[in-house]
């Protein structure tokens, strides 16, 4: 604000402090990686939590009632393929999801990382990251034009 126009005080009113920033599922799972204090399992756990929460909006955006998927299929049928691919996935990071849950709500919290929680859950980030991408080109086929010449 201007010096001219000073915001207003209210009697009673202390200043509100910012809200902390929300953590993503994959922020929270680097952290926990990252991790050397006891708290890593915990970082693991709201983050694998986050995740899983963030997949089922995934396949509800893309396999429900009229999807993401459904829609590409519909406008290009060459991409059905690609589709089934993608919706396989979903099943696979839903099952390595629901391992690694059901480990981390069994595993106390070790630093000593029982039951190789670490490397399960690197290869889970590869995962979701590489789905995430082929979900992208799926989109990117979809939607490009051919703009190429026509002899």
């Amino acid at each position: 604000m201007s010096p001219m126009y000073p915001a207003p005080r209210y009697s009673g009113v202390t200043r509100v402090p910012p809200a902390p920033p929300a953590a993503d599922a994959l922020s929270l799972l680097r952290v926990g990686l990252a991790a050397k204090n006891a708290d890593w399992a915990e970082q693991l756990r709201s983050g694998l939590r986050q995740l899983r929460a963030d997949l089922h909006e995934h396949i509800a955006a893309t396999e429900g009632p009229d999807g993401l998927y459904d829609e590409v299929r519909r406008s290009d049928p060459r991409l059905a393929g690609a589709v089934t691919r993608l919706r396989r996935e979903h099943g696979r990071l839903s099952a390595m999801l629901d391992d690694l849950n059901a480990r981390a709500s069994r595993e106390p919290d070790d630093p000593a990382d029982p039951g190789g929680m670490r490397p399960r859950v690197r290869e889970l980030l590869k995962q979701w990251g590489s789905h995430r991408r082929r979900d992208n080109q799926l989109v990117y086929e979809a939607m490009s034009l051919d703009i190429g010449g026509q002899d």
